[in-house]
Parts: structure tokens; sequence; C-alpha cells
């Protein structure tokens, strides 16, 4: 009982910038990582309820830390590339909590697309839009 009094992080700061992504890609993204790696975080009810409260809140912490859409900035994309390319695993837990979450095959390539697109034209600056 005592447990559920341990105060946890669960809060969801202003974003700072916003990523700048196509449609697709975007959409992809909010549905299946915001939820850890932004700070627009949907707090499911389990994360009120201690031990899982602590599971989801130590999740979601070390998720923003390692990358956070809601301070974005193009240093970040060779994580995006890491994940999408050699991490299929990645956050299995939360994939089946909530599988509607998964990236399809089309969105994956169209993340990775972007990524490789945006990365070349970051260490190429004559490439324009």
């Amino acid at each position: 009982m005592l447990m559920q009094f341990i105060p946890l992080n669960r809060i969801n700061p202003r974003a700072v910038s916003d990523i700048q992504a196509p449609d697709l890609v975007k959409k992809a993204l909010k549905r299946s990582c915001y939820d850890c790696h932004s700070n627009q975080t949907h707090w499911p009810a389990f994360a009120y309820i201690a031990p899982a409260s602590w599971l989801a809140s130590g999740i979601v912490t070390s998720g923003r830390t390692a990358l956070n859409f809601s301070v974005w900035n193009q240093n970040k994309m060779a994580k995006i590339r890491h994940v999408i390319s050699e991490s299929p695993d990645h956050q299995q837990l939360y994939y089946l909590w909530k599988p509607d979450a998964q990236l399809t095959s089309k969105e994956t390539k169209a993340i990775r697309e972007w990524a490789n697109l945006t990365t070349l034209k970051k260490n190429i600056p004559s490439i324009k839009n």
C-alpha cells in the first residue's frame, strides 16, 4: 500500500521543437514512438499503480533521454536509423501491450528512406529539398 505514495516523474513538459518530416513518417512516429520518446506521453492507467508505475516511468525516462522528439535536432537521426534498421525487437513489451503501435513494413521503409535522405542532405549542403 505504501508503494503508491512514492512520487514518480509522470509529467509531460512543454515541447521545445518538433520533428519536420513527411506526413506518413510523422504519423507513424507519433503512433509508434511518441509515448516513450516525446513529451506527449499518454500515461495508461497502470502507470499510476505501483510497481507497474515504476516500470512505465523508468521506460519513458530512459526513452526520452535516448531520443526525444519534443526536443528535436538532426543529430538524433543516427538513433532513428539504428532502431529502424537494426533493432526490430525494440521495446517489445510496449508493442505487446499496444500492438497497433507496431510499425508496418511500409512505414518502416518510409522512415528509413526519410532518415537516409535527411542525413545525406545534412552531409552534402548542396542537395536541396
